[in-house]
C-alpha cells in the first residue's frame, strides 16, 4: 500500500520509542523518494548517500545502508540536555527525532526508511537501580504495549557483561531480541537489543537499538551485534558531571 512522507512523520510522533513500541514506530518506513537504482551488485555512488537515504542509489538500498552500519567508523552524538555521549556508527547520518507520546532522553533514526533507530531513557526509580533491576522494570512497563502496536516478539537472550569507565569496571546487561510488526501499512522484521547500565543511585539508564531485518536478517543481526560489542559499552555521561542530572526527557 503506498503512503506519503507526511504519514511516516506523523506515525513516528504518535508511536513510542521504548523497546517494543520503538519497533512499531520504525515500521512506518515506507515512503521516502529514492534516486534511480544502480545495477545490482554495485555500491551506491558517493554523491547519492545522504542522511535521508544512506543506501543511496544502490539497487538494494536496505543492504547498502546496513553495510554502512557494519563498516563505517564510530562517532558520538549528545542528548539534547548535553549530558550523555551516545556512540553511533556513521554518526553524521543519524537524525535526532522526538517521539511525542513517549518522551526520551535521546532518540535517533538512521534514514527516512528507518533502517535503524536508537533511543536512550534515563528515569528515576523507587526500587533497586542495578542493571538487572532496571532492565526488569523497563521490560515490565514496555512489553505489555506490544500487542497494541502490532509487535510480535521472539525469544529473548540475556547477556551479562561489563563496561569500563575511566578505569572503573561496571556491570552491563543486555536483552537481545527479535520482533516483527504487522499492520495495514507495513510488515517488517527487526533485530533489537536493550542495554541496561549502572548509573546514579536511584536512577535507571537504558538504551535500545532496533535494526530493520526484513530483507537481510543476517546483516541486521551483525549490525545489532556490533552495537552490543563496540557501541553500547561506550555510552557514558560526559566528563565533569559529578552528580545525578535531572531525569528530563522530550
Amino acid at each position: 500500500m503506498p503512503c506519503t512522507r507526511s504519514f511516516a512523520r506523523s506515525s513516528l510522533r504518535g508511536g513510542a520509542a521504548s523497546a517494543v513500541p520503538l519497533l512499531a514506530s520504525l515500521a512506518a518506513a515506507a515512503c521516502s523518494s529514492s534516486p534511480p537504482p544502480r545495477p545490482p551488485g554495485l555500491p551506491p555512488t558517493p554523491g547519492s548517500v545522504t542522511r535521508e537515504n544512506p543506501g543511496g542509489d544502490a539497487a538494494d538500498p536496505e543492504r547498502a545502508a546496513l553495510e554502512r552500519l557494519l563498516k563505517e567508523p564510530w562517532g558520538r552524538r549528545r542528548d539534547r540536555f548535553d549530558t550523555l555521549d551516545v556512540p553511533l556508527v556513521d554518526w553524521q547520518s543519524w537524525r535526532r527525532v522526538r517521539i511525542w507520546s513517549h518522551p526520551t532522553r535521546a532518540t535517533f533514526r538512521y534514514g527516512d526508511e528507518h533502517y535503524a533507530a536508537l533511543t536512550v531513557l534515563y528515569t528515576n526509580t523507587s526500587g533497586p537501580s542495578d542493571p538487572d533491576s532496571c532492565l526488569d522494570e523497563f521490560w515490565a512497563k514496555s512489553a505489555p504495549l506490544a500487542d497494541g502496536y502490532g509487535v510480535r516478539l521472539g525469544e529473548a537472550q540475556l547477556i551479562r557483561t561489563t563496561q569500563e569507565i575511566d578505569g572503573e569496571v561496571r556491570p552491563l546487561v543486555f536483552k537481545v531480541l527479535k520482533g516483527s510488526v504487522e499492520s495495514v501499512f507495513a510488515s517488517d522484521e527487526y533485530a533489537g537489543a536493550i542495554a541496561a547500565y549502572e548509573s546514579w543511585p536511584g536512577t535507571c539508564l537504558v538504551s535500545v537499538l532496533a535494526v530493520k531485518a526484513s530483507g537481510h536478517p543476517e546483516l541486521a543481526r551483525q549490525v545489532r551485534d556490533r552495537w552490543i560489542d563496540e557501541g553500547a559499552p561506550k555510552l557514558r555521561w560526559i566528563s565533569g558531571i559529578d552528580e545525578a542530572p535531572r531525569p528530563d526527557a522530550r
